[in-house]
């Protein structure tokens, strides 16, 4: 992979002393480079929602109740079902290859 970078160096006199500044710019060609898109996904269905329900209804939820402190009884709420949500809906990561935005230029009749 060629990265193809432009690099301009400017003087700036400032004519307050004899020490003046230098602007330097660098920009860079990243159109031939492939863009992946990727995103975090969530599969949700219905019966993955009562599942987290159930689990939800069946969870002790004494241990949390039983402190004094609201903030660890609410850190203990978060922790809990945090843990319940998390594993029955996992994050997926996600990446599109085929980005039609990128190929706007490629028919119909191209892509068939």
């Amino acid at each position: 992979m060629y990265l193809n970078l432009k690099v301009t160096l400017t003087p700036i006199l400032n004519g307050m002393s004899d020490h003046d500044a230098q602007l330097l710019g660098i920009s860079t060609d990243y159109s031939h480079i492939p863009i992946q898109i990727s995103k975090t996904i969530r599969k949700i269905s219905k019966y993955m929602i009562s599942d987290f329900i159930n689990k939800l209804i069946n969870k002790s939820w004494d241990t949390i109740f039983n402190s004094d402190y609201v903030n660890a009884m609410f850190d203990s709420f978060l922790n809990t079902y945090l843990r319940i949500f998390y594993s029955i809906f996992p994050p997926k990561r996600v990446i599109n290859r085929n980005n039609i935005d990128n190929n706007k230029w490629i028919t119909s009749g191209i892509r068939t």
